[in-house]
């Protein structure tokens, strides 16, 4: 486990990369250790997630599936989602001669994953305060939207930046994540 202050200057990194700071990588442990420790990120993010899991589930989901159910089935997928996609970015970059640059951005996208959760749970906070409880199948208000906007605007940053290859195959990168997040989501949706 990363020491309180390894996190704080990783997390320093990836707030510096929020703010477009092209040399912020210089905060992150970019060692092959450095790529392990990253994903205590993960733990981090996990109750906030689920925070955000029970604040947009409606009364009728919760009364058919139960809060276990939807726990253990969004943990697995949670799990997933961490798992799989490194291994995605880690493939697509020895595919384009990049592999090392690839663990680089796996550090930092891990990390920043921390500074997209703060974003996604201060909106649902707001969200929940201002506007009327949403119904089912009802879209995003326009503050989920730009947050969404941002965050991925955030991860094209993080990969110009750490893999180095250009802008296209930053948004390949995202293209990535937003493939196996829907396919995730899809999957862990129709499980409750």
């Amino acid at each position: 486990m990363p020491s309180g202050a390894e996190i704080a200057q990783a997390l320093f990194g990836a707030w510096r990369l929020a703010l477009l700071d092209r040399g912020a990588m210089r905060y992150f442990d970019l060692s092959h250790r450095g790529v392990w420790r990253s994903f205590w990120a993960a733990a981090l993010c996990y109750l906030p997630y689920l925070l955000l899991v029970v604040l947009r589930l409606d009364a009728e989901t919760i009364a058919r599936s139960g809060y276990a159910q939807i726990f253990l089935v969004e943990s697995i997928g949670y799990v997933v989602a961490w798992c799989g996609f490194p291994l995605l970015v880690l493939g697509f970059a020895r595919m384009i001669g990049r592999e090392e640059q690839g663990f680089d951005f796996i550090i930092a996208y891990n990390w920043g994953q921390v500074v997209q959760m703060a974003l996604f749970v201060a909106v649902a906070l707001i969200d929940l305060i201002i506007l009327p409880p949403r119904q089912a199948g009802q879209p995003p208000d326009l503050l989920t939207v730009a947050a969404i906007f941002a965050a991925l605007a955030y991860e094209w940053f993080i990969a110009l930046v750490a893999i180095g290859a250009g802008g296209g195959i930053a948004v390949a990168v995202v293209a990535l994540d937003i493939g196996l997040g829907f396919l995730i989501g899809q999957v862990a949706g129709a499980l409750y």
